[in-house]
C-alpha cells in the first residue's frame, strides 16, 4: 500500500510541474469583520477577509491595482498558479507591471466560517461536488447540459476524476455559503474596508458570482473604482437562468441587494418597472430589463465606470451576457460586450483563466484596460 501510495504521489507531481512564476514580493493582512458574542459572554471575530498583495520586484508600474474577486467554490488561489503548474493570472498582470490583491472572500477558505459553537446563525458553508465541477467547469462537453458545451476544448488534461489536474483543481475548491444576500452584505462590508485601506482607484476583476461584488464596491465607493471587468458574472438580471428554472434572483438587477439608483428605488420588487426581450439567435434566454416607460432608472453611481464583461465560447454565458451588458447600458452605464470567439479566442469554458490558453485572454483583458 505505502509502494503504491508513493508511485500514484510521483505520478502525480510528475505531472504536474510548476513553471517560472514572475517575481513580486508579497505579504498578506486581514481586513473586516466584527466581534460577535456567545451566550457566555465570550467573543468570536467573523466576517472577516484575508487579502495577499503582490507587487512586482522593483514595484508597480501602473497607476490602477487590480483586485481580484473569485466565485463560488473558489477561492484567492484560482489566481496564482493553475492547476496543471503553468503561471496564473496574477503573474501575467505582475509580469506587465500591476500591483495585485488577491483575497478569498468571508466565510471562504482562509477568511474562516467563524460563529461561537453557541450560534450557528448564517448556516453551514457546503462543498461544490466533483460531479457539478465536471459537469460545468471542468468536462461540460462529456455532458452537454447546456447548448454550446460540446465546444469545449481547452481545461488541460480530460477534465474528470482520476485526472492529475482535475485532482489538483478541486482539492483548491472551499466550502461556500449559499445564502446570496448574505454573502453579498458581508463582502460588501469587507470590500469597502479594502478599498479605503489601499486608498486610491483600483480596477475591479470579479468571476462568475464573484463578479457582483464589483457592482456593490462601486456603488459604495464610486471615487475608488476606475473601471470593471466581469468574467462571466452571475446573471441574467432579475431571475435566474432557464437552466435553473427562471426563480427570481437579483432583484436590484445584477445584485441581490441594494444599489443606488435615481430616482430611488426603495422596493425593487415594485419600484423596477420591467418588460421581456426576445431570445437572440442561438441564445434560448429570453431577457428582462427594464420598461421603457417609465425611463429606466439610472444606476447612478456606476455611471461614470468603463465595464466590460468577457464572455467564453463553450460556458453557459453567452445565452444571457449579452443581456446583463443591456440592462447596465439602459441603466446608463458605460458597459460592453467581449465574446472571445468573436476574437478567434476558441473552445474555453467558466472557468477560462486556468485552461490552456489563458494568457492570450489576459492579453485581451489587458489590452481592454490599457485603451
Amino acid at each position: 500500500m505505502f509502494s503504491y501510495l508513493v508511485i500514484l504521489l510521483c505520478f502525480h507531481f510528475a505531472t504536474i510541474v510548476a513553471k517560472e512564476d514572475t517575481a513580486h514580493t508579497r505579504k498578506y493582512f486581514y481586513i473586516g469583520g466584527e466581534y460577535v458574542t456567545d451566550t457566555t459572554g465570550n467573543h468570536v471575530l467573523t466576517n472577516h477577509m484575508y487579502v495577499e498583495e503582490l507587487t512586482p520586484v522593483g514595484g508597480s508600474a501602473k497607476l490602477f491595482p487590480l483586485v481580484f474577486v473569485h466565485g463560488v467554490g473558489q477561492t484567492g488561489t484560482n489566481w496564482l498558479n493553475k492547476p496543471d503548474g503553468g503561471p496564473g493570472w496574477a503573474s501575467y498582470f505582475l509580469g506587465h507591471g500591476y500591483k495585485v490583491y488577491l483575497l478569498d472572500i468571508p466565510v471562504r477558505g482562509r477568511s474562516p466560517y467563524s460563529q461561537p459553537q453557541s450560534q450557528n446563525s448564517i448556516g453551514s458553508p457546503s462543498m461544490i461536488t466533483a460531479e457539478a465541477i465536471e459537469q460545468k467547469f471542468t468536462a461540460p462537453e462529456k455532458h452537454n447540459n447546456y447548448p454550446g458545451a460540446e465546444l469545449h476544448t481547452q481545461w488541460p488534461g480530460n477534465g474528470s476524476r482520476g485526472d492529475p489536474v482535475f485532482e489538483a483543481y478541486y482539492a483548491s475548491t472551499a466550502p461556500s455559503l449559499m445564502n446570496v444576500t448574505l454573502q453579498q452584505t458581508i463582502d460588501r462590508g469587507a470590500g469597502i474596508k479594502l478599498l479605503d485601506r489601499i486608498g486610491k482607484k483600483v480596477i475591479l476583476i470579479g468571476h462568475s458570482r464573484g463578479g457582483v461584488l464589483p457592482w456593490l464596491l462601486a456603488d459604495s465607493r464610486p471615487d475608488l473604482v476606475e473601471s470593471i471587468v466581469a468574467l462571466e458574472p452571475a446573471g441574467p438580471p432579475f431571475r435566474e437562468p432557464n437552466s435553473s428554472g427562471h426563480v427570481p434572483a437579483r432583484k436590484w438587477g445584477v445584485s441581490d441587494v441594494p444599489l443606488t439608483y435615481l430616482p430611488p428605488v426603495t422596493n425593487p420588487d415594485v419600484d423596477i418597472v420591467k418588460k421581456v426581450l426576445p431570445t437572440q439567435p442561438g441564445s434560448d434566454e429570453e431577457c428582462v430589463v427594464q420598461a421603457d416607460n417609465p425611463p429606466p432608472r439610472q444606476l447612478a453611481k456606476l455611471k461614470n465606470l468603463k465595464v466590460v464583461i468577457v464572455t467564453a465560447e463553450a460556458s453557459w454565458h453567452p445565452a444571457y451576457d449579452w443581456c446583463t451588458v443591456t440592462f447596465l447600458q439602459q441603466a446608463g452605464v458605460n458597459a460592453s460586450l467581449v465574446l472571445l470567439n468573436k476574437l478567434g479566442i476558441k473552445g474555453n469554458g467558466h472557468m477560462f483563466f486556468l485552461e490552456n490558453n489563458s494568457d492570450e485572454i489576459a492579453e485581451v483583458v489587458r489590452e481592454w484596460i490599457e485603451a
